[in-house]
């Protein structure tokens, strides 16, 4: 009896993995960009709001 329960959970695991491995990876690329976001925030606090380079002030 109890090897039927560990099997269904073994299956259902197996079942669902490939859907929640998807997910894992989208919330780390989440938390990453969300990283990355906050460094380029804190690095253009750092330096005054000014940004320089291809969007910067022309003319």
């Amino acid at each position: 009896m109890e090897t039927t329960g560990i099997g269904i959970a073994v299956y259902l695991v197996l079942l669902f993995a490939p859907g929640l491995s998807s997910v894992l990876k989208s919330i780390a690329f989440r938390i990453r960009a969300a990283g990355k976001a906050e460094l380029l925030r804190a690095e253009r606090e750092a330096h005054g709001g000014r940004r320089t380079g291809r969007r910067g002030r022309r003319g």
